[in-house]
C-alpha cells in the first residue's frame, strides 16, 4: 500500500462574499442563513444560499482559526462519521468500539474533533464546516454500510474522500480504504462447528446476509450437512425503518419464524449477541429451554452474555481493540 501523503495544490479560500455573489444576495443574508438569524430568510432564498455554499465549498472558519492559534491547524484532529442514528450509541457493541477509539486517541495525543451521523452531512453548511482539511487531519467511518444504499449517499461519500486523505473504515471495505474488521466468516464457522460437535444437524440461522452466513454454510459443508434455505431467517430492512439492525427485535422475529418450521431446528446460530438475546426471549416465551430443547450460539461476547441465564455461548470479538487499531492506522 502506498502510504505517501498526497500533495494539495494551494487554493484561495472561499469567502462569504463569494457565496453572496453566487447566490445573488447580500453577505448579510448569507450570515442570516449560516447563523439561523437574527432575521428570517425566505425559503427560496435560503435554498439559493445553501446551494451556493455547496457549490463553492465555503467553509465557515471560526473553528479553524481557533485550532490554528492553539494547535497548529488541523493536525491531530480526528472526525468520526457513523451510519444509522443516535440510538446506535446505546448499542453495547458500538459503544465498546467507540471506547477503544477515544481511549487510544487520548493515549496517542489525538483529539476527536466531532462525531456526526452520515445523513447529517447532506447539509452543505455542516459538511463544509467539518469535512475540511482546515478542521480535521483524519476520519473514521463506522459503520456506514446501510447509509450507502442510494446514489445520493454514494456521491456524498466521494465528496468526503475528495476532501480528506487519511480515512479508515470500520466493518466495511469501501473505496479501497484501509479497513479494520474481524474475521466474520471464521467466527461464524467456529460457532456453528461447536453446535455440530454437540450433535446438532438441523441448525437455524438468524441475522443479516454477510460473511457470517458464509461461515455458517462452510461449517455445514465441512461436516456433510445440508444447507436448507428454510432455516435461514434474514430480516427485511424495510421492516425496521428506525434503522436499528442486528437487534434483539430482529432476533425475536427471526426466532418466531424458525419455530414455525417443521421439524423445528435443534440449534440456532445468530450473527451477534443482541440477535441471540431476542431468540432466547422467543424460545422462553414458547416454553423451550436452552440448551436442553434448543441450543444457541452467537458472536461478540458482550458483557451481558456471561450474566444472563442461561449464559450465552458466544465467540469473542475484540471490540475495543478494533477501535484502538483504527487510531493507530491513522497515525502510521
Amino acid at each position: 500500500m502506498n502510504t505517501m501523503p498526497k500533495k494539495r495544490t494551494p487554493h484561495k479560500a472561499v469567502t462569504r462574499q463569494d457565496v453572496a455573489r453566487l447566490a445573488n444576495v447580500s453577505s448579510a443574508v448569507v450570515s442570516y442563513v449560516i447563523n439561523d438569524g437574527p432575521r428570517p430568510v425566505a425559503e427560496d432564498t435560503r435554498k439559493r444560499v445553501l446551494d451556493a455554499i455547496k457549490k463553492s465549498g465555503y467553509h465557515p472558519n471560526k473553528h479553524a482559526q481557533r485550532l490554528k492559534s492553539r494547535s497548529g491547524g488541523s493536525k491531530d484532529q480526528v472526525g468520526i462519521i457513523m451510519g444509522g442514528n443516535g440510538e446506535i450509541l446505546l448499542r453495547p457493541y458500538y459503544a465498546d468500539v467507540l471506547f477503544g477509539i477515544y481511549d487510544e486517541a487520548y493515549r496517542l495525543g489525538q483529539h476527536i474533533r466531532f462525531l456526526h451521523f452520515f445523513e447529517e452531512l447532506h447539509d452543505p453548511m455542516l459538511f463544509n464546516e467539518h469535512i475540511h482539511p482546515d478542521e480535521i487531519s483524519a476520519l473514521i467511518l463506522f459503520p456506514i454500510q446501510l447509509s450507502l444504499m442510494d446514489q445520493r449517499s454514494q456521491a456524498l461519500l466521494q465528496r468526503i474522500l475528495k476532501r480528506i486523505d487519511n480515512v479508515v473504515s470500520l466493518e466495511l471495505a469501501i473505496a479501497n480504504l484501509p479497513t479494520v474488521i474481524f474475521d466474520r466468516e471464521e467466527a461464524a464457522r467456529t460457532a456453528v462447528t461447536h453446535l455440530i460437535t454437540l450433535g446438532h444437524q438441523r441448525i437455524g440461522f438468524v441475522g443479516g446476509r454477510d460473511e457470517r452466513l458464509n461461515g455458517y454454510r462452510q461449517a455445514l459443508l465441512e461436516h456433510g450437512l445440508p444447507y436448507d434455505e428454510r432455516l435461514i431467517k434474514i430480516p427485511d430492512i424495510r421492516d425496521y425503518p428506525e434503522g436499528i439492525h442486528n437487534s434483539p427485535k430482529e432476533g425475536y422475529n427471526g426466532g418466531k419464524l424458525l419455530l414455525a418450521e417443521h421439524p423445528r431446528p435443534t440449534a440456532v446460530f445468530t450473527m451477534c449477541d443482541e440477535v441471540a438475546l431476542g431468540v432466547l426471549g422467543v424460545l422462553r416465551d414458547h416454553g423451550l429451554n436452552v440448551p436442553d430443547d434448543v441450543a444457541l450460539a452467537s458472536i461478540d461476547d458482550l458483557e451481558f452474555a456471561a450474566i444472563i441465564r442461561p449464559a450465552l455461548t458466544t465467540v469473542r470479538v475484540p471490540r475495543r481493540q478494533i477501535g484502538m487499531q483504527a487510531l493507530r492506522m491513522l497515525t502510521m
